[in-house]
């Protein structure tokens, strides 16, 4: 029996662990690093407008809570256009790149409402 030249045999590349996941990892991080960055408020006590009427935000300055409405929502479709890249799919099945995009997408929905929108509601 002859084996084929080793030239002409395609090496089997194994997919990266973290393809498709480096958008909402490196998402993950920059938030952290900025919360921890801008150190928002995280009891009601310690808003401006405890025990009295109206909005308050719960950054120093009020334009970070347009931003972290906004930037989840930029970070999920991020997410979905990482899932739709080919080199996301190589060398896996269908179901393991809906599972893993499916996946990817909801971590980061769940993120995002839990953490941003309970933040910014916290002194409203």
């Amino acid at each position: 029996m002859l084996l084929p030249h080793p030239s002409t045999v395609t090496p089997v590349i194994k997919p990266s662990p973290l393809s498709g996941f480096r958008v909402l990892i490196g998402g993950t991080i920059g938030f952290v690093v900025l919360l921890l960055i801008l150190d928002p408020v995280t009891r009601q006590e310690d808003c401006q407008n405890y025990h009295a009427a109206g909005n308050a935000s719960v950054f120093d300055d009020e334009r970070w809570d347009l931003f972290f409405l906004a930037a989840p929502v930029f970070w999920i479709l991020l997410i979905i256009v990482e899932q739709l890249l080919p080199w996301t799919w190589r060398g896996r099945s269908g179901w393991e790149i809906t599972a893993r995009g499916l996946g990817a997408v909801l971590i980061a929905m769940l993120l995002s409402c839990a953490l941003f929108l309970r933040l910014l509601g916290l002194c409203h």
